[in-house]
């Protein structure tokens, strides 16, 4: 976030989230977030997948790798926001 010189609040609006988000876990309000938020934050970032969990990209599963790769930016935020809204509704759902 520094890095990009961006403050919290900007963060959690460019990422979709609730104000408090970020500075809550820059804070270390929240110590463990959601993978959604972190994935919302890369997003926002434009960090490579996994970057914030400290996973290589070499961890990632290859054909899903390959998928993404072929996916432009637009259409992996998209698919992004699909994935939260599926984990979304099985979080509501239990």
């Amino acid at each position: 976030m520094k890095a990009k010189g961006l403050k919290p609040a900007q963060l959690s609006k460019m990422a979709g989230l609730n104000p408090r988000a970020v500075k809550d876990i820059e804070e270390e309000r929240i110590k463990n977030p959601r993978i959604q938020t972190v994935l919302a934050l890369e997003a926002a970032m434009e960090l490579p997948f996994g970057k914030l969990l400290g996973k290589s990209i070499d961890e990632i599963d290859s054909e899903l790798l390959s998928l993404l790769g072929e996916l432009d930016g637009a259409t992996q935020k998209q698919l992004l926001m699909t994935l939260q809204s599926l984990s979304s509704n099985k979080t509501h759902s239990l």
